[in-house]
This record gives structure tokens, C-alpha cells and sequence, in this order.
């Protein structure tokens, strides 16, 4: 019994958890077991840790009990050396993040004239509706989804000399992100002003309206409240028309004010469908309608119909998006 509490034994018991606990944070990462989780996304990897590093402190007793006083020397020397390699490549990626932040250009602002500071939308919750109404503001070609997967860093441009590339142009500000080590998306900057239409930052989701695209720049809306635009490098996302946007969403609801009845057919004075229903989604888009699958609260298709999404440069409709629900 005395050989269970002899120095180097306990040194082996310790070493154990702290090793593989490490190796059960790096395990839940590799299988993404937190990512897309929010809060609980920190507990589930840290379980796992403490799953791993129970289990093999339990263990090294048994090894303990077995194994001769030189092996388990070996061992501990093993387990230090891993435990340092796990702490190295940990200490690494975190310089790694620093050094990303550190290297974002110090831009300067454009000066501005506004007397009243919009809010701005990172400090909203990440769960957000999109919700547009046309009559007070211009209805856009579309809307731009930066990648942060690809480009860390969405750049805002001001005034830009079309006879030259994005190269030769320097930025006025930037939104970045980084990656925290769960792999989810964590804020690293944000200029005061930013407001887009709808966003998710966790998961790095990110929509602004389009006005206008060129062969490089495509303006966008950075501030949804006031109509503050910029120009961004059109390389740095994807551009979804109207069209395309609408095929992306979750479902379409009426405005209010501006309900309709479901047609049979994408015209004015067609015949209505008698179906009752709770839900519409987008299955097909033309210039002014939209046919829907109508369905009930559990999201069953009922059947078709056509509705109008638009009316010249007004909106007629409401949308949600994939992991961005409706707020409150």
C-alpha cells in the first residue's frame, strides 16, 4: 500500500490527469463537439477534458500497481514531455492570434459631419431578424455575405479611382474577426458605426445590403440605421442578388399592412389557394413573386402558391435566415 503514495507515483497520478485532460480538450476540438453551441460550447469541450483525464488518473493506479519503480519513471518523464508539447503548441496559438491582431492596419477614419453617434449592431445579440421596408430606404440589388473562413479581415474603402485595382486603395477601416479555441468567431474590431442588416457573429455571418457593383468594389450599407455606405473588394465574399438571397432564407412572412392570399399562378387576378397555413418558403423567385411551399407550425408542406415579394422598389415581405432567428 505504501508504494501507492511514494513520490514518484504521485508524480505519475498527477501527470496523468493533467496530460490527458489536455488531450481530451484537444480531442473535443478536433471533432468540433463545442463549435456552434454558443455558451454550452465551453462546458461540452471542457467535459470532455475532465472525461479523458478522470478516466486516466483512475488508471494510473492500476499502471501503478503493476508497473516497477524504473518504468514508471519513464513514464512520468513521457507524460511531462507531452504535457510540455501540449502547452507549446497551446502558447503557440495564442501568439499566433495576437500577432493577427497586432498586424491589422492602424486605419485612419474619414472624418464625418453626423452629430448623432448610431449605436452599434455588435452590441446587439447575435441572434438577429432582417427586416426591410422600402418605403424609407432604397431597396438595393441584393445583399453582400463577406467569407471570414477565407478572409479574416472585410476592408471598408472610401472614395476609390476606378482606373485602379483594390491593391492601390487604402482602406478606411475594417471589420475582423478571429477564431477562439473552440474554433467559433470572436470579435478583434469593429469600427463605432457598424450596423448591417442582419448578423450572427458567433458563427461569422455577416449581411450587408448591396447598392451598387463594379468590376472590383461593390458598395455596400455599412450602417442600416442611417444609410452610411462604404465600398469593399468584391473578392473578399459573395454577392447574392435578390433572387439568390431569397432562395437562402428560412421562410418569408407579409409586412404589415401588406398581406396577401396565396394565387394559383404569379398574377394579380388569379385565383387564390383556399389553404390554410403558417409558414412560407421559397422555391421558386421571379422578378415580382415568389412561389412558396405553404406550410403548417411544424414546418409541413401543405401545398404551393405564388405571392408578390415586391413592387417596384418596395418590399412586401419579411425573411429570416439560417442561424439567425427572430428577435424578440
Amino acid at each position: 500500500m505504501k508504494n501507492f503514495f511514494k513520490p514518484v507515483r504521485i508524480a505519475f497520478y498527477i501527470l496523468m490527469l493533467l496530460t490527458f485532460f489536455m488531450a481530451g480538450l484537444y480531442f473535443a476540438a478536433l471533432i468540433g463537439a463545442g463549435k456552434g453551441q454558443g455558451l454550452a460550447g465551453g462546458a461540452i469541450v471542457l467535459g470532455y477534458g475532465l472525461l479523458f483525464g478522470g478516466i486516466a488518473f483512475i488508471v494510473s493506479f492500476f499502471i501503478a500497481y503493476q508497473a516497477k519503480h524504473k518504468l514508471i519513471v519513464r513514464f512520468n518523464w513521457i507524460l511531462l514531455l507531452l504535457l510540455a508539447i501540449a502547452y507549446g503548441i497551446t502558447h503557440y496559438r495564442y501568439l499566433e492570434r495576437q500577432k493577427v491582431q497586432e498586424e491589422q492596419p492602424n486605419f485612419k477614419r474619414t472624418p464625418t459631419t453626423e452629430t448623432k453617434t448610431e449605436p452599434t449592431a455588435l452590441l446587439r445579440p447575435n441572434n438577429t431578424k432582417i427586416l426591410v421596408n422600402s418605403e424609407e430606404k432604397e431597396l438595393g440589388i441584393g445583399f453582400f455575405k463577406p467569407n471570414f473562413f477565407e478572409h479574416p479581415a472585410l476592408y471598408f474603402y472610401g472614395n476609390v479611382t476606378t482606373e485602379k485595382t483594390v491593391r492601390e486603395h487604402t482602406p478606411q477601416d475594417s471589420l475582423a474577426l478571429g477564431r477562439d479555441q473552440f474554433g467559433d468567431f470572436k470579435l478583434i474590431s469593429a469600427p463605432p458605426y457598424l450596423w448591417p442588416e442582419a448578423m450572427n457573429s458567433q458563427f461569422g455571418i455577416f449581411y450587408f445590403k448591396a447598392l451598387t457593383v463594379g468590376r472590383e468594389f461593390i458598395e455596400i450599407e455599412v450602417n442600416s440605421k442611417n444609410g452610411k455606405t462604404a465600398l469593399i473588394d468584391k473578392n473578399q465574399g459573395t454577392l447574392l442578388f435578390w433572387p439568390d438571397f431569397l432562395l437562402t432564407t428560412n421562410n418569408v412572412s407579409f409586412i404589415s399592412g401588406k398581406k396577401q392570399t396565396p394565387k394559383i399562378k404569379p398574377l394579380a387576378n388569379a385565383s387564390e389557394v383556399n389553404t390554410l397555413f403558417v409558414n412560407m418558403k421559397v422555391i421558386t423567385v421571379t422578378s415580382q413573386w415568389l412561389k412558396v411551399n405553404l406550410q403548417n407550425k411544424d414546418y409541413r408542406n401543405l401545398g404551393t402558391g405564388w405571392i408578390q415579394w415586391r413592387d417596384n422598389n418596395q418590399i412586401l415581405i419579411n425573411y429570416t435566415l439560417p442561424n439567425i432567428e427572430p428577435s424578440s
